[in-house]
C-alpha cells in the first residue's frame, strides 16, 4: 500500500486507548523485520530514520529500502525522520518522500522551540506531511533519581505551556518529558503519571513517549492507559541484536563467515523485541487497510 502519515494513525490510537510503536531502522534487515512482524500481528506502525543513518547518499539508499517496504506491506506504515536537528535535514527527508518528520528544538528556549518547530509544520503541513515537536526534554543518561542526566526534573514538560505552544505551532503530536531518556537506563525510571494527565487535560493532541527501550512495563502499560499513543525503540533492538551476535561470534573457529548467516539469530532476537512491543503497546489487529 501507499505511505500514511502518522496524523490518522495516531488519532485511532489515542481514541483507542493503545499505542503505535516507531522503531528505529538503520539498514535492510531491521526495515524488514519491522514491517514484517508489523504484518503478522496486523498493526499499524512508524519506520524511524536517524540522522546517522542518512548522511549524504546514504539517504537515497534507506529511503528505496524503506519505501518498498512499506508499499509491499498489508498493514499501514508512516516513515518517520526522527530527531532532526535543522530545517535543512527535514527538507532533504520531505524531497526523499518521508510521510511525517520531527524537529526536534526541545533543547532550545521555549519560545525558538515554538519559531522553529512552527516553521518546519508551515512549510511541510500544506504538503500532507505531520510533523512532531518535542516540550520538555528527553535526555541521555537516566540514572532514576536526575543525577548525571539531561533528563532532569528541570526538563519535564510544564502543562500550563503545551496548550500555546500546540496552538502556536500547529504540530500533529508532541513528545513530553514525563521521566524517560534515550539510551541504556543504569536504573529504572519513574515516570510521572499526574503530570501525563496534567498535560492531557490541557490538550487532546496525540502524545508521544521517546526513550521506550528499558522502560517498566507496568509504567509503560500506565503511560498508555494515560495517554501515550506513540512510543520510540531503539535501544532495545540493539542490544537484542547484540548480544545474540557476541555469542554467535564466540563459536566461530575464524572470523570467515557469510553475513547472511551469521546474522541469523541475531536477527531472530531482535524480531522477538519487535513482537513483544508490539502485542505490549496493544496495537495488534488495528492495522486494518
Amino acid at each position: 500500500m501507499a505511505l500514511v502519515n502518522f496524523k490518522e494513525m495516531l488519532q485511532d490510537a489515542s481514541n483507542g486507548k493503545y499505542a503505535v510503536g516507531m522503531f528505529d531502522v538503520s539498514d535492510l534487515e531491521m526495515i524488514r523485520a519491522v514491517v514484517e512482524e508489523a504484518e503478522a500481528l496486523r498493526s499499524p506502525v512508524i519506520l524511524g530514520a536517524l540522522g546517522p543513518d542518512l548522511e549524504g547518499v546514504r539517504l537515497d539508499y534507506w529511503f528505496a529500502m524503506a519505501k518498498l517496504a512499506a508499499e509491499k506491506a498489508a498493514v499501514p506504515v508512516c516513515i518517520h525522520l526522527d530527531h532532526a536537528n535543522t530545517l535543512e535535514q527535514v527538507q532533504r527527508a520531505v524531497k526523499a518522500g518521508f510521510s511525517s518528520v520531527m524537529l526536534d528544538a526541545s533543547a532550545s528556549p521555549f519560545e525558538e522551540n515554538i519559531r522553529r518547530s512552527g516553521e518546519v509544520t508551515g512549510a511541510v503541513s500544506k504538503l500532507g506531511i505531520s510533523v512532531e515537536a518535542e516540550l520538555g526534554h528527553v535526555g541521555n543518561g537516566w540514572v532514576g533519581s536526575g543525577e548525571g542526566s539531561e533528563s532532569g526534573p528541570d526538563m519535564l514538560t510544564e502543562p500550563d505551556k503545551v496548550a500555546e505552544f500546540v496552538e502556536r505551532t500547529g504540530v500533529d503530536a508532541l513528545a513530553v518529558s514525563i521521566g524517560t531518556a534515550h539510551g541504556v537506563y543504569v536504573k529504572a525510571p519513574k515516570l510521572d503519571i499526574e503530570r501525563l494527565d496534567m498535560i492531557k487535560a490541557v490538550s487532546d493532541i496525540p502524545l508521544v513517549l521517546h526513550g521506550g527501550s528499558g522502560t517498566p512495563e507496568d509504567q509503560m502499560s500506565c503511560a498508555i492507559a494515560h495517554g501515550i499513543c506513540k512510543v520510540n525503540i531503539y535501544s532495545e533492538l540493539l542490544t537484542a541484536w547484540n548480544t545474540a551476535m557476541l555469542e554467535e561470534l564466540k563459536k566461530l573457529p575464524h572470523m570467515a563467515a557469510w553475513p547472511a548467516v551469521l546474522r541469523k539469530v541475531p536477527d531472530a532476537a531482535m524480531r522477538e523485541v519487535i513482537r513483544q512491543k508490539i502485542k505490549f503497546f496493544g496495537s495488534a489487529g488495528h492495522g486494518n487497510i
